[in-house]
């Protein structure tokens, strides 16, 4: 799938989400689930780049054998 079709998918579903939850949550508790929505993106960003740096170490220590 085309990855701006799927960023466009995961923002009507977030939104979807956050108009069913806001009359539970109100202002302040809609507020921790993006910043809790956020923290869980920059963490799989981390793990994506972990692994990536890792894959190009394994990489460079193949070619130099």
């Amino acid at each position: 799938m085309n990855q701006y079709v799927l960023a466009i998918v995961e923002w009507i579903i977030m939104a979807a989400a956050l108009y069913i939850l806001y009359p539970y949550l109100e202002l302040r508790g809609l507020f921790g689930l993006f910043l809790a929505f956020v923290g869980f993106e920059l963490h799989l960003i981390w793990h994506r780049r972990d692994r990536e740096t890792k894959a190009a170490r394994r990489k460079q220590e193949d070619k130099q054998k």
